[in-house]
């Protein structure tokens, strides 16, 4: 019975096909769970900023405040963190069934930092009003997918404003980590860069944070599997002796996962105010310009992580196009995001960090799947998430943001009008705190730089429209 079960998934996978076996493939799923698993424990850390009362002015989370409900933010964070592995889980075995590619999928980065401090923190959504926005994003993104249009509209994009948007999500979050760590914080006096005071909690958690990502970087150089994760672990044990952790005895410490504190939560009554008619013309111009926002920057992110997995992989974007897998992964994408918010959580992409488990040897679905699977058992383990110090958050945030910016060596700076609309890209991020103004300024001084120098075959009309969109777009958004 067994060896004809491994048959069966031998042939619904093509296996032998792809020239794989069952035992490379489990590998694979394995190594890309221990890879990828800070990425999804990341983004909770970053929604968990779109609550009010939820985090202090320094970035720590006021664990018994209640910012939903009757929830606090200690049990909000469990319950984005579960979400977060749920929604990853289903999108990666979904993605591997519907399309057999080893690619797994999860809430995204950016999206999700996208609707912390822009939807949430700009616009002055709730986050149940952004996840309603959210899922108007994936059905457009669906349509967007079947009908090709998402394709054309990576096509008129330069590739350098695609790498340049990785690398300023890249040194957006790892910023975001310098802070959360303490490695500098913020006073009417000015910047203030941390001491060797180790009295002083704060310059505790700065050192903390700075020897683990150190530790991180020499197992990453060993070639450890699951280096970022393990680093978090190790982080996590350290802070309990040094008095940067809030023991179970602190506050409640309930062994739960209150899921239904953001499932089936999409709040769609409250997103335009009726009081006016000039109330609902704004209403309406904000919802747009976030779900055309939200459209982009997903396009962006899955088109330009797949072109870079070709970087690490081998498997290059022209041969999944050739393959037709292209179409199936993005509405794989739209589905999974619109699901996702459902289940309340944001935006889903392909992560590029697929590529260890594909280097491992997995070449179909069921690398995804395995990986997938192994989301969704963690599940259980997320009421651990309370006693996560801040300091372990910022190695992540450090160590991931660091990684997105590798992609820099593929802009070419030695091209003053492709470097300079990129350098406006990724450094506007980090320095406004968003990320659709990074994106909008950089294609808008594209256009209008390569428009006056009279390079009329890198730009078209249609990326002309775009710019004019992207102009609209920071017309409106908030500062």
């Amino acid at each position: 019975m067994r060896e004809r079960i491994k048959e069966l998934i031998r042939r619904r996978f093509r296996v032998r096909e792809y020239d794989s076996s069952l035992k490379t493939e489990l590998l694979a799923g394995i190594t890309n769970y221990f890879t990828i698993i800070y990425a999804v424990m990341l983004v909770p850390e970053i929604l968990i900023e779109a609550f009010p009362g939820a985090v202090d002015a320094h970035g720590e989370i006021v664990k018994n405040a209640v910012v939903a409900g009757n929830f606090t933010a200690a049990e909000m964070l469990v319950a984005l963190t579960a979400v977060a592995f749920a929604v990853a889980g289903l999108a990666s075995v979904f993605m591997g069934l519907f399309t057999n590619t080893p690619f797994v999928q999860g809430p995204s980065i950016a999206i999700g930092t996208f609707v912390t401090y822009t939807i949430c923190k700009g616009f002055g959504y709730t986050y149940n009003q952004a996840l309603a926005m959210v899922f108007i994003s994936g059905i457009l993104f669906f349509v967007l997918s079947v009908t090709g249009a998402e394709e054309k509209i990576h096509k008129i994009i330069p590739h350098n404003i695609k790498y340049a948007v990785s690398a300023g999500i890249g040194f957006f979050i790892a910023f975001t980590g310098i802070e959360k760590a303490h490695i500098i914080d913020y006073s009417e006096a000015g910047v203030h860069f941390f001491n060797f005071d180790l009295s002083n909690h704060n310059n505790l958690s700065a050192v903390l944070a700075i020897a683990i990502v150190i530790f991180i970087v020499v197992l990453m150089k060993r070639h450890i599997h699951g280096s970022i994760f393990i680093g978090k672990i190790v982080c996590i044990l350290l802070a309990f002796p040094l008095g940067l952790i809030n023991s179970p005895g602190e506050g409640s410490f309930g062994y739960s996962i209150p899921i239904t504190s953001l499932a089936f939560k999409l709040d769609f009554h409250l997103l335009l105010n009726t009081s006016t008619p000039w109330d609902i013309t704004k209403g309406i111009m904000a919802i747009v310009i976030i779900i055309f926002a939200i459209c982009i920057m997903d396009i962006f992110e899955t088109m330009t992580l797949l072109i870079a997995m070709g970087n690490y992989t081998g498997i290059s974007f022209e041969k999944i196009k050739e393959k037709r897998e292209l179409p199936k992964i993005m509405e794989v994408d739209a589905v999974t995001t619109s699901v996702g918010a459902i289940l309340g959580s944001t935006s889903v992409s392909t992560y590029v960090e697929s590529s260890t488990g594909i280097i491992e040897g997995g070449k179909t679905g069921l690398t995804a799947i395995i990986t997938g699977l192994l989301f969704l058992l963690s599940v259980l383990f997320t009421p651990l998430m309370k006693v996560v110090p801040s300091a372990a958050t910022a190695t992540t945030l450090i160590v991931a943001g660091v990684m997105m910016m590798g992609v820099l060596k593929h802009i070419d700076f030695e091209d003053i009008a492709e470097a300079v609309p990129a350098f406006f890209t990724m450094m506007l991020m980090p320095i406004t705190g968003s990320l659709l103004i990074g994106i909008g300024f950089g294609v808008i001084s594209y256009v209008l730089i390569h428009s006056f120098i009279g390079y009329n075959t890198k730009i078209n009309t249609a990326l002309v429209i775009l710019g004019i969109l992207m102009f609209i777009t920071l017309l409106f958004i908030p500062r």
